[in-house]
């Protein structure tokens, strides 16, 4: 469960998964945009911050250690994939739980599963 509200993963079993900004930022883009493939050009502008210098293989490094974290075998990739000289896709499933209405009393807001 990727809740953008409160920048928080968590896995299947409720325990949160603990991410860098960029990982944060390049998971919530993926999603964004499931089944497109952004290219690497794309998801630098999706998850640029400030003025730093920031190169394409920058993604690259950032997907390897996203799947690090969430792939059930990072060398063999089912949710986040490459599609040879474009770029990456996510192919998991997506649901919008919810969007913009405000969290129930003692629930954490939801965004994307």
């Amino acid at each position: 469960m990727l809740d953008t509200l409160r920048r928080r993963l968590t896995d299947q079993k409720g325990n949160a998964v603990d991410l860098k900004v960029g990982e944060f930022d390049l998971l919530a883009a993926l999603l964004a945009a499931h089944g497109r493939v952004l290219s690497r050009a794309q998801l630098l502008d999706m998850t640029r911050r400030g003025h730093d210098a920031v190169y394409e293989r920058t993604i690259d490094v950032l997907i390897l250690r996203l799947r690090r974290k969430i792939e059930p075998d990072p060398a063999h990739p089912r949710l986040i994939m490459t599609e040879r000289a474009i770029g990456y896709h996510f192919a998991g499933a997506v649901e919008v739980v919810s969007t913009d209405s405000p969290p129930r009393s003692g629930q954490p807001p939801r965004q994307r599963v």
